[in-house]
């Protein structure tokens, strides 16, 4: 983004995580009367930073909830077809083998909470895994490859 000051970045960060959010709420937090951020994300559209208003809904047929899993396999001989039989489950994103007796990480993406405890189940329930360990759920994405932006932390 070119020829942008703190000010400006900080209305583009706020638009991003809510489209809608007032402009009178904008100027409270970024110290600018609401008439300049007015003007400001009308100069943003102008000048391409902006393109567009949107938002983003998730639908019944979409799967809406991201984890990460680490699986602890029970010998290093097995890790090899427990990562090919991760790869080709649907619900698994991404797949890292990590170094040393830290296994694999995995996302996934489910619709629910029901099918993160099935799948959770389903790899305990194996024989070549030792533990799940660390499942962390993602309750608000901060940067993404596709987002290609940053919200607050």
């Amino acid at each position: 983004m070119k020829n942008l000051d703190e000010k400006d970045k900080k209305i583009i960060e706020m638009l991003f995580e809510n489209s809608r959010r007032p402009y009178h709420e904008i100027a409270d937090k970024v110290g600018l009367s609401e008439s300049t951020v007015r003007k400001r994300v009308i100069k943003l559209q102008e000048g391409g930073i902006i393109e567009k208003f949107t938002i983003k809904i998730c639908r019944e047929d979409e799967r809406c909830i991201y984890a990460f899993l680490t699986l602890i396999p029970k010998n290093e001989s097995e890790i090899k077809d427990l990562l090919r039989e991760t790869v080709i489950l649907p619900q698994c994103e991404e797949v890292y083998k990590l170094d040393g007796r830290c296994g694999i990480l995995i996302k996934v993406n489910v619709p629910d909470t029901n099918e993160l405890d099935a799948i959770l189940e389903m790899f305990r329930s194996r024989t070549d895994i030792e533990s799940v360990e660390r499942v962390c759920i993602v309750l608000k994405p901060i940067k993404t490859v596709s987002q290609n932006s940053t919200s607050n932390l």
